[in-house]
């Protein structure tokens, strides 16, 4: 008899009755009651044949408050791992009764990960009772752990890597002994060494499908489980037909053995499997590389001393203090002292920020030069670092990726050839009346010859190719899908500051009157380490002026503004219009970032900067008009700036003065008619990284938009963009031309299969040869 709840066998005097019911435990009968009172019953119609594991309550209790998180609605969050999930009807029920219970406003449950993204309301419902409701349904929730998931990630990675090297190896021993079979077929072999060599391939093809292919067998179960069919299902009932009537033909010694080809189409198919291994948790969880960026520690006051703190502890209130090289994870007033700060990752302000008493000091800025202390006026959740996060996540979990093209026919290829295969069968068994061993082996022919081998490859030994090719461009695909969805892109969204161009100042206009002592001009830019001082201290060692030893009193730096200093009774002032002015100078107006220097009130010199254009920009953006692919620029920085890099890249649209939300909105409209690829480098242009089709970052960019990003460009040239969408086109075409060369193989090689015109032999050699044939048009790609 069948247990109510857990639908397991068991002997009737195992079970007790309840109601009409028989259980096997109390907790069966506990979780039968609950679905029922709750009007879930439903559920066994969905579990169908399915069975449970008999449900044991645990007392064990932990605390996974820590990994509890605000939103931006102020209602808590949390990601927990649901254990013991079998299949669409456990994530149903996990749902249904976790959205039925007061206060849990969103459930979302990953079918394949089991994580389930849980938001609730504290005033209403708490952590443990969610966590007890999940185990009153008979399934063990714990809270997701990065660092767990990172560990069971990388036994996943070794498990698949080990299983690809025995895969490679016994191919690589069968093909040698296949090749002096077929030799053999054609010269002649004598019996007793076609079967010692029939008996090796048994040896090597035993461990590649039932190690190796262990994961097309699991998949294939589930998929049947679940009353559907897919390439692994396909895969597997070719290469374990083959396997068994080559077992069979080896020992009644009446027929060929297949065993090479079984090898091969596991071997080749899982190459394909262990890629989408090594990119499916970044794919799915690149939030989680976050932990680095944010795990520092802050100095707080505690009354007595500067003490490190995790951000998390921080109270609205406390005193922090920051140094050089401090990034910023608390939102604040300053209350003491003076530093220059880079705001470009949030603000994209392409120059140093000076912060003094009673100004704002924002998360996600980094202190260049000074120390300060400030007050926390937000705690770390509500802080705008925090907020941004909040959004990457969920709109980690909004972006949708594009099914693949080979996906899509699979759903229709693998149960085609498969009732073709039963066709074939009944056709020569019962029609043609040929015996069992001749119609089996016309139906395997169909298996063999129609397998998704080049199908399947199509696609992953390209993007193989692809990704190390991209390598030598020092480009990195964070995902092989990327690469197809790069392709597909016809509009390229560019930040400017850090993208386009560089930090770095060039030297656009100089004046010099004729009193100035260059000499007196390079000692005095020598005090200070700002990057418009260094810029002229360049140019002047350039001209080859020897410097001049100066003894300089009163030194001061004044960050984001300027450099004063005495000498002899001389007055010496250097920096900004804006600097000059509180010192009584009249100057130009300048909308260039510009550097002025003095000598006792008098102007002596004037240069001019203009941003430096990034290596490979201009080719880059002629590139991209070439082939018709629509530009933007997106950026934080003002009017002047941005119409300047414009124009002299030639790109007519614009937008200055833009927020990290204003970049994301901007994105998400033009998502809706164009396929859009976003390049940025700063924290302000995370949100719209995620939510492009297509992100791209540079090595020397903020660490929150390199792991937002799909692809980094390595070495910080955009020239290497360029050859980025150009691999992509060229991988996506020729991607396209083996999945035609295949699926027009399979239109004129099954039919003369299926009529018994070609034997399962040269059904594997022909299978191998187109196989062969799609990995050498791959290789094109190399050229």
């Amino acid at each position: 008899m069948k247990c109510s709840h857990c639908k397991l066998d068991f002997k009737k005097e195992e079970l007790f009755e309840k109601n009409g019911n028989f259980f096997c435990c109390k907790g069966c009968e506990s979780v039968y009651e609950i679905l029922n009172e709750k009007g879930l019953d439903e559920f066994y119609e969905k579990l169908g044949k399915q069975t449970l594991t008999p449900v044991n309550f645990t007392s064990e209790e932990k605390n996974y408050n820590e990994f509890i998180k605000t939103n931006l609605e102020g209602f808590c969050e949390i990601y927990l791992m649901i254990h013991k999930i079998h299949c669409s009807a456990c994530v149903w029920l996990n749902e249904k009764i976790l959205i039925k219970e007061a206060g849990i406003m969103e459930v979302d449950i990953n079918l394949l990960t089991h994580k389930a993204r849980i938001v609730f309301d504290k005033d209403k419902i708490n952590l443990e009772k969610i966590i007890h409701l999940i185990q009153s349904i008979g399934y063990d929730a714990s809270a997701f752990d990065p660092l767990k998931n990172d560990k069971k990630s990388n036994a996943l990675k070794r498990e698949f890597y080990s299983k690809l090297i025995v895969a490679i190896a016994c191919v690589m021993n069968i093909m040698w002994i296949a090749v002096a079979k077929y030799a053999g077929f054609f010269s002649g072999m004598d019996r007793d060494i076609k079967d010692i060599l029939n008996f090796a391939e048994f040896i090597l093809c035993s461990p590649v499908l039932f190690y190796t292919g262990s994961s097309f067998y699991r998949s294939a179960y589930y998929a049947i489980k679940n009353k559907q069919l897919n390439m692994d299902t396909l895969v597997i009932s070719g290469a374990t037909l083959a396997y068994i009537y080559s077992i069979w033909a080896m020992f009644s010694r009446l027929s060929e053995v297949y065993f090479d080809s079984v090898t091969m189409i596991i071997c080749f198919v899982f190459v394909g499997k262990y890629l989408e291994i090594l990119t499916k948790k970044r794919a799915s969880d690149t939030i989680d590389g976050l932990n680095d960026f944010l795990g520092g520690e802050v100095l707080v006051f505690d009354g007595v001393k500067f003490i490190s703190k995790k951000p998390q502890e921080v109270m609205i209130g406390d005193i922090i203090e920051v140094k050089t090289g401090d990034k910023i994870l608390i939102d604040g007033s300053c209350i003491e002292g003076e530093a220059s700060f880079d705001k470009s990752s949030l603000s994209g302000e392409s120059e140093p920020v000076l912060i003094k008493r009673g100004d704002e000091v924002v998360s996600a800025s980094i202190l260049l030069d000074g120390m300060i202390k400030y007050v926390a006026k937000k705690t770390y959740e509500d802080s705008k670092l925090n907020k941004i996060i909040s959004l990457l996540e969920l709109a980690s979990s909004k972006k949708a990726k594009i099914e693949s093209l080979v996906n899509s026919i699979s759903a229709y290829f693998s149960r085609t050839i498969l009732t073709l295969s039963l066709i074939c069968f009944l056709f020569w068994f019962f029609y043609q009346k040929v015996g069992f061993e001749n119609a089996l082996i016309n139906a395997i022919a169909v298996l063999i010859i129609a397998c998704p081998c080049a199908l399947a490859l199509a696609t992953p030994v390209c993007n193989l190719i692809a990704l190390f090719k991209a390598l030598k461009f020092k480009v990195l695909f964070k995902s092989a899908s990327v690469i197809e969805d790069l392709s597909k892109c016809d509009m390229v969204v560019f930040d400017k500051t850090g993208v386009l161009t560089k930090s770095q100042f060039e030297i656009s206009k100089i004046i010099l009157d004729e009193n100035l002592d260059k000499k007196e001009l390079l000692a005095f830019v020598r005090l200070s380490k700002h990057p418009i001082c260094h810029s002229v201290m360049c140019y002047l060692e350039q001209e080859k002026i020897k410097d001049k030893k100066m003894d300089f009193k009163n030194i001061k730096n004044i960050q984001a503004k300027g450099l004063s200093a005495n000498c002899e009774n001389e007055e010496f002032l250097g920096g900004n219009l804006k600097f000059m002015k509180e010192n009584g100078i009249e100057c130009e107006e300048l909308l260039n970032s510009h550097f002025y220097f003095a000598k006792n009130k008098k102007i002596l010199a004037l240069f001019e900067f203009k941003a430096i254009l990034r290596e490979g920009a201009k080719e880059t953006i002629e590139y991209l008009n070439h082939k018709k692919i629509n530009l933007m620029i997106l950026s934080g920085d003002n009017e002047y700036a941005v119409k300047k890099v414009a124009d002299e890249l030639g790109i007519q649209n614009y937008r200055a003065n833009c927020l990290p939300e204003t970049k994301m909105q901007e994105v998400e409209k033009l998502s809706l008619n164009h396929k859009v690829l976003f390049v940025g480098d700063g924290v302000n242009d995370a949100l719209a990284l995620k939510f492009a089709a297509v992100s791209a970052s540079l090595k020397e960019g903020s660490d929150l938009a390199i792991e937002s990003s799909d692809i980094l460009l390595l070495d910080n040239n955009l020239k290497a963009l360029q050859e980025s969408v150009r691999l992509s086109k060229k991988t996506f075409r020729i991607i396209k031309e083996n999945l035609i060369f295949s699926l027009f193989y399979n239109a004129l090689t099954i039919p003369l299969a299926f009529f018994g015109l070609i034997n399962p032999l040269i059904a594997a050699l022909s299978m191998s040869f187109s196989s062969i044939i799609v990995i050498l048009n791959a290789l094109r790609i190399n050229k």
